[in-house]
C-alpha cells in the first residue's frame, strides 16, 4: 500500500454492545475514540444494541454516525441478540470493543469475509462467583473470546496486567497495550443542583460511577457505616451515578446512623462532575473489577487525591506517582483507614497528592491515546 493511501482519511466502524444514552466506562471509551477520529478528519460509525431503547435508531451525534440495533432477545440479561445482515460494511477498519457478545462475533465474521482489518480491544474480565458461572465463563472464553482475538489483525489491552492476563489465557498472538483515556471537561465547573448545602462545611468525599456491585458500592456503604459507628463523620459523602443498585442505595442511606452525611446525587453533568472532583478532599473508587476507569484519570487530572482499589494492578497508578492511596478490593476496613488518612492529611500532603495526580494523568489524554491508536490502524492496513 502506498504511503499516501495509509495517511488518507479512514472510515472506521466501532462496535460495542452499549452506547449513548447508556452510561458506562466502555461506551464512553468508544465515544471518545469516535469523537477524536472525527476531529482528525476521519469518518466514525458506531454499531450498538438499542438498549436502553432510543427513539432514533440511526442518527449523528458529535459527528459520529450511530446505528442502534433492536435486539430480538437478551441472553442472560447481558447479551443482546441483534442482526447485522442488512447493514453495509464498507469500512477501512473494524474496531471491536469486546470479545464475547453476539454483536461482536457477527461483526468479526462479516469483516473477515469481506477482508476488512479487525482490531479488538479487551476492556476487562468480568468476575463470576458461582461454580456454574465460572464454568460457563471458561467455556465461552474458549469457544468465543479467544477465537475473536485470534481472528483479529491486532489486539489491544488497556494495561500491561491485562496483556499478561490474556497471554495466560492462551492468546498466542501479539498484544498492544493502549490505555483508556480521558478528555478534560471544557465547561466551567458547576455545583450539582442535587447536592444540598452543607451548613457545617465539612470536607467532601466523592464517588462517581455506576451504582453496581462491580463498582463496590456496597463496600463503600459498609465503610461509611463503620465510620458512622465512631460518631457523626467529620465529612460528607456525595454519590453520583445511576444503576441497578439505585433503590438499594436509597434504603441503605435511610437506614444509616447519620443519613444526612450522605448525599445521593443521581446522574450528573460533566460540568457538575468537574465541580465534585475539584472540591473533593478525596475521590473513592472501591471497584471489584475494572479495566482502566475513566473516573480515576479524570479525578487525578482535576487534582483530587484518589483512593483506588488495587484491582488488576490499578492501585499502582496512584501509589507509584504518590497521587493517593490504594486499598484491597472488597475490604471495607481498609477503605475506612484510607478515608481517615484523607481526612487527617495536612495541606502539604494534600497538595503533593494533587500535583502528582495532575502530572501523572497527562499521558492518558485522549489526544495522545488516539495518536497511538491510529498507528495500530495504519499498521494492520499495510
Amino acid at each position: 500500500m502506498e504511503p499516501s493511501e495509509v495517511d488518507a482519511p479512514l472510515s472506521v466502524l466501532l462496535v460495542h454492545v452499549w452506547y449513548w444514552p447508556h452510561i458506562g466506562g466502555g461506551n464512553q471509551h468508544v465515544e471518545h475514540i469516535a469523537r477524536q477520529l472525527v476531529a482528525r478528519g476521519h469518518k466514525a460509525t458506531v454499531w450498538c444494541a438499542d438498549i436502553p431503547e432510543h427513539d432514533e435508531k440511526r442518527f449523528v451525534r458529535d459527528g459520529v454516525d450511530v446505528i442502534r440495533l433492536p435486539p430480538k432477545r437478551v441472553l442472560g440479561g447481558i447479551d443482546p441478540v441483534v442482526s447485522i445482515k442488512d447493514l453495509d460494511m464498507n469500512f477501512d477498519i473494524v474496531h471491536l470493543h469486546d470479545t464475547l457478545p453476539v454483536l461482536i462475533r457477527r461483526s468479526v465474521k462479516r469483516a473477515r469475509k469481506e477482508k476488512i482489518p479487525v482490531v479488538t480491544t479487551f476492556h476487562n474480565d468480568y468476575i463470576k462467583t458461582s461454580l456454574s458461572g465460572k464454568i460457563l465463563k471458561r467455556i465461552r472464553w474458549a469457544l468465543q473470546g479467544r477465537r475473536t482475538l485470534h481472528a483479529s489483525n491486532a489486539r489491544i489491552a488497556l494495561t500491561p496486567y491485562y496483556a499478561k492476563h490474556l497471554k495466560g489465557r492462551g492468546v498466542r498472538k501479539s498484544i498492544d497495550v493502549l490505555p483508556n483515556g480521558f478528555e478534560p471537561v471544557a465547561e466551567d465547573a458547576v455545583r450539582p443542583s442535587t447536592l444540598p448545602i452543607d451548613e457545617q462545611e465539612r470536607p467532601l468525599l466523592v464517588f462517581v460511577g455506576r451504582l453496581s456491585e462491580q463498582k463496590g458500592l456496597d463496600v463503600l456503604m459498609d465503610a461509611w457505616d463503620s465510620l458512622c459507628q465512631q460518631g457523626e463523620p467529620n465529612a460528607r459523602l456525595a454519590i453520583a451515578g445511576s444503576g441497578e443498585l439505585n433503590e438499594w442505595l436509597d434504603d441503605r442511606i435511610a437506614s444509616s446512623t447519620y443519613p444526612q452525611s450522605v448525599a445521593k446525587l443521581g446522574r450528573v453533568e460533566d460540568s457538575e462532575k468537574r465541580w465534585l472532583f475539584e472540591q473533593a478532599k478525596g475521590v473513592l473508587i472501591p471497584s471489584r473489577f475494572e479495566g482502566l476507569p475513566t473516573v480515576l484519570l479524570e479525578a487525578m487530572h482535576a487534582g483530587a487525591p484518589t483512593v483506588m482499589a488495587d484491582v488488576n494492578d490499578l492501585g499502582r497508578l496512584v501509589t507509584d506517582p504518590n497521587a493517593g492511596l490504594s486499598v484491597t478490593p472488597g475490604d471495607s476496613n481498609e477503605l475506612v483507614e484510607a478515608i481517615n488518612a484523607l481526612l487527617e492529611a495536612d495541606e502539604n500532603q494534600l497538595k503533593t497528592w494533587s500535583d502528582n495526580g495532575q502530572e501523572a494523568s497527562k499521558p492518558y489524554l485522549w489526544s495522545n491515546i488516539v495518536d497511538d491508536l491510529l498507528k495500530v490502524y495504519k499498521r494492520v492496513r499495510t
